[in-house]
């Protein structure tokens, strides 16, 4: 969503790799193969995918506050454009999906789902990154930055305890009413991550210049480290619901955008230059492919097709449309992969 004079490679071919991730999510590759290898590859390495998406544009639109520009509105029109326009898409695939009867019903589904929920399951990253922008505005505006940083990690140690401490904290008073409250996944991912970890991208700004690379180095595989602890501590005592948030992942997901800020390969700048566009498609479409290929295979082959083979044809198949479409320089279609 940045303007083009801050691309940098390292960053955009991580979006990318997280684009990926994120189909990941979707399709549990390997699960089927190996539980233990499916829970890895679909619940571990996956989960930097979305909140590095939050962190990344946290940090390029606090740049541009701290210069000076007034970038809120034009941000806000971009994504709520691009958002609107491929909710149409989905909410005629739902429509046709479910086979929705009581138009009434659909259309405050739709409504709910566009400000809510997501309009469709992936698209819940929207309605939470607009929540997430206009409540860092508010509070430049309102000269409350440096209450960021501690308001954030209040929320997410709370969404953590709601997560991977489940167990430990479901009897609680007040925490045991929210984890166990029917929209908590909507508060979690608006309120306990979606802002959080968007108002990283502040911190990332205040402090990845005060080390030394080296430094950063080691922080970052201290703190990967730690994470891949974490979840496995948590998994063996059974404290999880999930393990969607962890402690570890907040500093993890900010010191992986530093290393990527301090080591920009600028090398790469030539092969990563349409990776932007093919990035947003990959993540605005997948699901797109993932319901056609599950059709076709079942047509050809009259089963369920596997979970790795799913995930490598969507994998190839985005990145081939991706590639073709952004090559197109046309408006339309420029939006629609932004």
């Amino acid at each position: 969503m940045e303007k083009d004079k801050q691309r940098i490679p390292s960053v955009d071919l991580f979006k990318y790799f997280c684009a990926i991730l994120v189909i990941a999510i979707h399709t549990r590759p390997l699960e089927e193969i190996n539980p233990l290898l499916g829970f890895a590859a679909s619940d571990v390495v996956t989960r930097i995918a979305v909140p590095f998406f939050f962190t990344a544009f946290g940090y390029f639109y606090f740049q541009k506050r701290i210069n000076g520009e007034k970038a809120f509105l034009r941000s806000f029109q971009r994504l709520l454009m691009v958002y609107s326009l491929w909710s149409m898409v989905y909410f005629l695939i739902s429509f046709f999906q479910w086979g929705y009867t009581n138009i009434k019903g659909y259309l405050v589904d739709c409504v709910l789902g566009f400000f809510l929920y997501g309009s469709y399951y992936h698209f819940w990253f929207f309605p939470a990154l607009l929540f997430a922008l206009c409540i860092c505005e508010l509070f430049l505006r309102l000269g409350w930055s440096r209450l960021l940083i501690p308001l954030s990690i209040v929320l997410f140690a709370t969404g953590c305890l709601g997560c991977s401490y489940y167990s430990l904290c479901k009897d609680l008073p007040f925490l045991g009413s929210l984890f166990s409250h029917s929209q908590f996944n909507t508060i979690r991912r608006m309120i306990l991550m979606g802002f959080p970890f968007f108002a990283g991208g502040y911190v990332v700004h205040l402090v990845k210049d005060r080390c030394s690379s080296r430094a950063w180095n080691i922080a970052w595989a201290c703190v990967f480290l730690a994470w891949i602890g974490e979840i496995i501590f948590v998994s063996r005592k059974g404290y999880q619901r999930n393990v969607i948030l962890t402690f570890a992942l907040y500093p993890y997901t900010l010191l992986t955008l530093i290393e990527l800020l301090l080591h920009p390969a600028p090398k790469l700048g030539q092969f990563t230059k349409d990776l932007k566009k093919i990035s947003g498609l990959t993540y605005y479409a997948h699901p797109l492919f993932i319901l056609f290929l599950l059709a076709a295979y079942r047509a050809v082959a009259d089963q369920a097709i596997p979970n790795t083979l799913l995930f490598t044809l969507t994998m190839l198949s985005t990145l081939f449309v991706g590639k073709l479409f952004s090559r197109i320089n046309k408006p339309f279609l420029n939006r629609l992969m932004s």
